[in-house]
């Protein structure tokens, strides 16, 4: 059984509190959802999970999309193979980082004009991979 000593009026101004804090967070976060990114070039439908560039249409691996989304959706920051790997895999790491190397090689394979010297996703050495903040319009 749970109890409380105090005030029934302030215990319950304190959960209308935390609720309301929470609608605004998600009223926020709903706001800042978008159904498509527009680069460069580049144009990632979230809700179709389709990527075009330059109005062909790209065909991407679920997992070579989610992350081209995690990067594209945060342009400029950087995020390590274990970072990628986390978000994307949504489970901790349990092996070798080279799968998404792996991946970020073949997503570069099929949107960069020279995947030799990417233009979109970029390598942060010692660190690990960005978007590239100078393609977003």
């Amino acid at each position: 059984m749970l109890s409380f000593d105090g005030d029934e009026e302030n215990l319950i101004e304190s959960v209308i509190s935390i609720l309301d804090a929470g609608r605004e967070k998600f009223i926020f976060q709903k706001m800042n959802l978008k159904s498509n990114l527009q680069h460069k070039g580049i144009m990632l439908d979230l809700e179709r999970r389709e990527v075009m560039r330059n109005n062909d249409k790209i065909a991407l691996t679920y997992t070579e999309f989610e992350i081209l989304r995690l990067l594209a959706q945060n342009p400029g920051r950087v995020f390590s193979k274990e970072q990628i790997y986390d978000m994307v895999w949504q489970e901790p790491y349990s092996g070798d980082y080279n799968i998404v190397m792996s991946h970020i090689s073949h997503i570069r394979d099929k949107i960069e004009d020279d995947p030799s010297h990417p233009v979109y996703i970029q390598t942060v050495w010692g660190v690990g991979y960005k978007f590239n903040e100078k393609m977003c319009e």
